[in-house]
């Protein structure tokens, strides 16, 4: 499918208005606009810009934050088990456990915030304000490598959402935009602004070893197109 003809067909489902989900839950409104549009799966290619297109749909109205992608490479400054023990917390299931969500607006809980380095170094830390220790590190660019091999372009489409009192939740597609080239400057001011997170999830198990879910890199949906440098405004 090239450009144009994807835009043909965006400004065609814009132009229907509201229709009836085809699948009922948080995922109606990615499904619905596979099948509108005919998509066999959740990517297209799309010859005139040289490669397949990962295709996701949101509602307008959410504000939820979406995981991207984990990471645990050996960034930690000191030992996991000592971060858990030091910073961490007793959860509900009796562990230790340090489940953290961190961002550099200001100190969560634990009283952890992330810092930035500029220059050619970009990197951003999870700080312990209070005492100044760093626990972890992780180079920009490695983030934003392990960004694009997912999501190097990207559809975007919002959706308004509604539901009538009776029946099932209708979607009107109003907006699309062509996103591509995400870059460590991009990263670095999502991070800056506070609209990308990092989450910790870890806990020591029964035997006292770290059980580590992988540090994951968080954003609101509404706000992922602030991570790629090209945009193209379909409808």
């Amino acid at each position: 499918m090239r450009i144009e003809e994807l835009r043909t067909r965006l400004e065609e489902l814009r132009d229907a208005g509201f229709i009836p989900t085809l699948r009922h839950g948080s995922t109606g409104v990615g499904y619905t606009l596979e099948q509108r549009l005919g998509l066999g799966e959740n990517n297209l290619p799309i010859p005139d810009i040289g490669g397949r297109v990962e295709v996701k749909a949101t509602r307008r109205s959410s504000s939820s934050l979406i995981s991207l992608f984990t990471f645990n490479r050996s960034v930690w400054q000191i030992p996991q088990h000592r971060v858990i023990k030091e910073f961490g917390y007793v959860d509900n299931k009796g562990r230790q456990a340090l489940k953290s969500t961190v961002s550099t607006m200001s100190p969560n809980t634990q009283g952890l915030i992330l810092t930035l380095t500029n220059g050619p170094e970009m990197s951003v830390s999870v700080l312990h304000e209070s005492s100044g220790q760093a626990l972890a590190t992780w180079s920009i660019y490695h983030l934003v490598g392990k960004f694009v091999t997912k999501f190097e372009r990207l559809l975007l489409v919002k959706a308004d959402a509604r539901r009538q009192s009776t029946g099932p939740e209708e979607f009107h597609y109003v907006d699309a935009e062509l996103v591509s080239d995400p870059g460590p400057a991009e990263f670095h001011e999502a991070l800056r602004r506070g609209t990308a997170l990092i989450d910790i999830r870890m806990h020591l198990n029964e035997r006292g070893g770290v059980r580590n879910r992988g540090t994951a890199l968080r954003i609101r949906e509404r706000d992922l197109p602030s991570l790629f440098s090209k945009r193209l405004q379909l409808i």
